[in-house]
């Protein structure tokens, strides 16, 4: 809920508009990181209690690339719009390692040892086969990469709040 506060100062206007969220983009990004990890570690203990979950759209791995198609302009967007007013370029830094992380997680599914059976030998053409080492490190990317990017955005809103 917007709400619009018009102040009169020396004859002038000024339009100040305060929304409920200061700095929605770092905190909108801040949920897509925290999506990512839950979706990543939480998932699989979900599936494990309620085994109806593994049919459900949220157990699809193009659930990871869409989240991380958002959070990638959302975040640069924030940090672009951030870095006019703090001039700090720490946080830009990590919020780039962190897309980077969760960018190569995406490719990460695919990988297994060379000797590793795959769903192709088994009699399987799914994709949604998951192997040992792939999926592994596509997690442990994702929960880095998340929580790096999460980082840089609490970074990112202490640095413009300290700076108004």
């Amino acid at each position: 809920m917007m709400v619009m506060i018009i102040k009169k100062v020396k004859g002038n206007v000024i339009m100040n508009i305060t929304s409920f969220n200061k700095q929605f983009s770092d905190k909108l990004s801040i949920c897509l990181s925290v999506c990512c990890i839950l979706h990543c570690i939480a998932l699989p203990f979900v599936i494990l209690m309620i085994p109806r979950f593994a049919s459900f759209w949220i157990n699809d791995e193009n659930v990871h690339v869409v989240l991380v198609l958002l959070a990638i302009p959302i975040s640069l967007f924030a940090m672009a719009k951030s870095l006019a007013k703090h001039h700090n370029y720490k946080c830009i830094s990590l919020a780039g390692i962190g897309l980077l992380m969760l960018v190569v997680a995406i490719f990460m599914h695919d990988i297994g040892f060379i000797g590793e059976h795959t769903g192709e030998e088994l009699g399987h053409d799914d994709h949604d086969e998951h192997n040992g080492l792939g999926e592994t490190l596509e997690t442990i990317f994702t929960v880095i990469g998340g929580l790096v990017l999460l980082v840089a955005h609490f970074l990112n809103i202490r640095l413009t709040n300290k700076s108004s």
